[in-house]
């Protein structure tokens, strides 16, 4: 079945590395620390204050002077997207067993992404079965988000 997430919201944004721990995501003596060690690493806000590069995900005027066409997500979120796809298909008892994705283009503030996969391929080795997937997450104008293949073990009988 299809796995809808959104539509997009900042609020999502933030919550997801909130999670995930973003990666240059600091405040007060902790930021000033990391921007006196990589002074390049900061953007400047609008008054004039070094901050933290991540601000394209919330901050709609820094994403647009980047060249994206507004706020938007962290494109790992799409590769834990595709995990669950997988996993809540196998179940409880399954295994993922490798995934590959593929960041297509940006997801902004108001998309909503639909996940689908397809099995293109079951087969057995060593005594285990196996499924591999095709993963296809497009947007509410069905343009492609992100791509991804997977292969998850499947449960064997007790």
């Amino acid at each position: 079945p299809t796995m809808v997430k959104g539509p997009m919201t900042i609020t999502g944004f933030i919550a997801y590395t909130q999670g995930w721990g973003g990666l240059y995501i600091r405040a007060n003596k902790l930021a000033y620390d990391m921007y006196g060690q990589h002074p390049g690493l900061a953007i400047k806000n609008r008054f004039g204050v070094p901050d933290c590069p991540e601000r394209v995900h919330w901050d709609e005027d820094l994403a647009l002077k980047v060249g994206a066409p507004g706020a938007y997500d962290y494109g790992p979120e799409r590769c834990s997207w595709m995990s669950q796809l997988i996993t809540n298909w196998i179940g409880d008892d399954g295994m993922l067993h490798k995934l590959k994705s593929e960041v297509r283009r940006h997801n902004p503030e108001g998309d909503t992404v639909f996940l689908n996969g397809e099995v293109v391929r079951k087969y057995e080795e060593n005594n285990k079965k196996y499924v591999e997937f095709s993963i296809v997450a497009t947007n509410q104008d069905d343009e492609l988000s992100a791509r991804g293949y997977g292969i998850a073990e499947l449960p064997g009988k007790s």
